[in-house]
């Protein structure tokens, strides 16, 4: 809980004050009773700033319905908002609504998962992608819009990524919050939380994921305006941890020592293997928390001498990763010769090719088509990511075409096919969180009521239309008979298409994650395909003895 004095009188001021003494105490009934009693003035608003304390009331319904695990407080927090939402728009930005909206869904869902006999299926997922949903809204509205950045909105956003299974992106987002508010002791307790999640996940760890972890927490611990029962939470989950380094043999002078070697190992890598890094697009278990030397190389395997699996299927599986690293890491690379400014064999090229000047700022040439070409390839990879679903778990019928965002069929479409008819109950019918997280990412993209369903039109545009992007937002144009007299034409902002192609690289990265730890899960846990062992799978290629 937080408050703005500037929008309300001294009483209102004093009155909040208490409401959120009392939470931070745990003494949720007298802070309910408080927010009754003043919201009962409030049931028809006069002005402005008594609509923005009903919703801040609003707010602090869903906060104790969220710790007091009250779902009668945070559905009437819903209520409100969803019933004010027309009064109170102009008045509050559509990002806090939809931040606040997104707090209340994902308040229920915490609730319902609490409940008995609750199953963690994509079936029982509506009211976290509905959370999910909400956020990704407020990230749009906040900072693409406003180019505001709220370090709440983007740690609330991870922790629904997070309860989703996308351990890969609620990693990525609570370090771009670190990134931007050092001290947000939120993001650090939940960036501990998250990794220790990634070793259980993963089935790996390491003495640098858990001093991470160790040194989140007591981050975290050490912020002001905490409640003494959280800090307390996260000193004690920081003891833990500071227990597990000494029994390794780890003290604190070795630790740090370690970690002026990681940034010194980091200065040697190329300049590419950095930018890589940096922007979360690289496809190394160790590179997710640590840049050190471990991280030089897209070395994600299904099976290793850390992952023992045993089955005949594993190497089809990892044929299909091969498959999806090639393709990905090509997609990558054309995103990086497009997107920086690096003399390269490409730069000739343009001055080969003659085009006519329309004055249409079109961005045109070999960086347009490699940056074209990026995007593209990514949504190639998550259907070959749908098809493999599909073949793992007999969903589809032989010639079925396969699309990642619409093909898991949650509605029980009836449409004669036995599979496809069946295909959500079986999705259904066991636990795998890789599974569950890679139908929480094709929602992202679905149609219907996905946050980013542009991206698929975006791609159909640019594989069977003319979708062009211009520099400047097109500024300086002097032609438009084309763009009104022609339908073909599509045009997106270069930077634009630019910031969002690498939305989407991070996007595809994540479900190829989401699928490794698919195969594991499946392996480790439930196939009985164990004709064949195979302990380790050897690189395929080798440029030194220490790899």
């Amino acid at each position: 809980m937080h408050l703005n004095e500037k929008f309300y009188s001294n009483d209102d001021i004093s009155l909040l004050k208490q409401i959120i003494a009392y939470y931070n105490n745990r003494e949720y009934d007298i802070a309910l009773k408080m927010i009754h009693g003043r919201l009962l003035a409030l049931e028809v608003c006069k002005n402005s700033k008594e609509y923005f304390l009903k919703i801040e009331l609003a707010g602090y319904l869903i906060d104790i319905g969220e710790e007091g695990r009250n779902k009668n407080a945070a559905t009437e927090g819903l209520d409100i908002i969803v019933r004010e939402r027309q009064n109170i728009t102009g008045i509050i930005t559509e990002g806090s609504i939809e931040y606040n909206l997104g707090n209340a869904n994902g308040t229920l869902f915490k609730i319902q998962r609490e409940e008995p006999g609750f199953k963690y299926v994509p079936e029982n997922m509506e009211l976290l992608i509905q959370a999910k949903n909400h956020y990704w809204k407020a990230y749009k509205y906040e900072i693409e819009k406003l180019k505001t950045f709220r370090p709440e909105l983007i740690v609330n956003l991870a922790n629904s990524l997070s309860s989703c299974g996308r351990v890969v992106e609620s990693i990525q987002y609570y370090d771009i919050a670190i990134k931007y508010y050092p001290s947000f002791p939120q993001a650090h307790a939940s960036r501990s939380k998250e990794l220790l999640w990634l070793a259980q996940l993963s089935g790996h760890s390491s003495i640098n994921l858990i001093n991470q972890a160790k040194s989140g927490y007591e981050i975290a611990s050490k912020a002001e305006d905490i409640p003494n029962w959280l800090t307390s939470i996260w000193q004690k989950e920081a003891a833990k941890l500071q227990g597990q380094l000494q029994e390794l043999g780890y003290n604190n002078k070795e630790i740090h020592r370690d970690m002026e070697e990681t940034q010194k190992e980091f200065e040697t890598l190329s300049m590419y293997r950095q930018f890589c890094i940096n922007n979360h697009i690289t496809l190394s278990e160790h590179s997710l928390y640590c840049n050190c030397i471990g991280s030089r190389r897209d070395d994600l395997l299904i099976c290793s001498p850390i992952h023992a699996l045993v089955g005949e299927g594993i190497p089809i599986w990892e044929k299909v990763l091969n498959r999806l690293k090639s393709e990905f890491t090509f997609a990558r690379l054309l995103y990086y010769y497009s997107s920086q400014n690096i003399e390269s064999n490409f730069n000739s090229f343009d001055s080969e090719v003659m085009f006519s000047e329309l004055y249409d700022a079109e961005y045109i040439g070999t960086k347009s088509e490699m940056l074209r070409t990026s995007f593209k390839l990514c949504f190639g990879l998550l259907d070959k990511i749908a098809s493999s679903i599909c073949t793992l778990y007999d969903l589809a019928d032989e010639n079925e075409n396969i699309y990642f965002e619409s093909f898991w069929n949650p509605r029980k479409q009836q449409n004669g096919s036995s599979k496809k008819n069946t295909r959500w109950e079986t999705i259904n019918s066991d636990y795998n969180i890789s599974l569950l997280a890679l139908y929480t990412q094709a929602s992202d993209l679905n149609r219907k009521d996905g946050e980013w369903a542009f991206f698929k039109n975006w791609r159909n545009s640019l594989e069977h239309n003319h979708m062009a992007l211009v520099e400047d937002n097109g500024k300086g144009k002097n032609i438009e008979y084309i763009e009104n007299n022609c339908s073909l034409f599509y045009e997106v902002d270069k930077l634009y298409f630019q910031e969002k192609t690498l939305q989407m690289i991070q996007f595809t990265r994540s479900a190829i994650f989401n699928f490794v730890f698919l195969i594991r899960h499946e392996y480790l846990n439930k196939r009985d395909d164990k004709k064949e062992s195979i302990k380790t799978v050897q690189i395929k290629f080798r440029d030194d003895e220490n790899y």
